[in-house]
């Protein structure tokens, strides 16, 4: 319990950062992201970015309240059974 308090704590935060430092991430680590670029247009590599550090966000707050594994579930559910193979 402490554990994902402790990792939400941490990892949530670093999904903002991730937001809101996206332009310096981009200029100074990642470059230009030819997939990001292709499907969500010109400048598609901060949004893809910001889309991952949303995505961070997210997933740290599921795991944090415990409904992660729920979340999960639901989403293995609907595709049919595949992934229980």
């Amino acid at each position: 319990m402490v554990s994902r308090i402790i990792f939400g704590i941490i990892f949530i935060p670093a999904g903002i950062a991730i937001m809101v430092y996206a332009s310096k991430i981009v200029d100074n680590f990642t470059g230009s992201i030819g997939f990001a670029e292709r499907y969500f247009g010109g400048g598609g590599t901060y949004t893809f970015v910001r889309f991952v550090g949303a995505l961070v966000a997210i997933v740290s707050m599921l795991f944090m309240f415990g409904i992660a594994g729920a979340f999960y579930g639901a989403i293995v559910s609907g595709l049919g059974g595949i992934a229980g193979q």
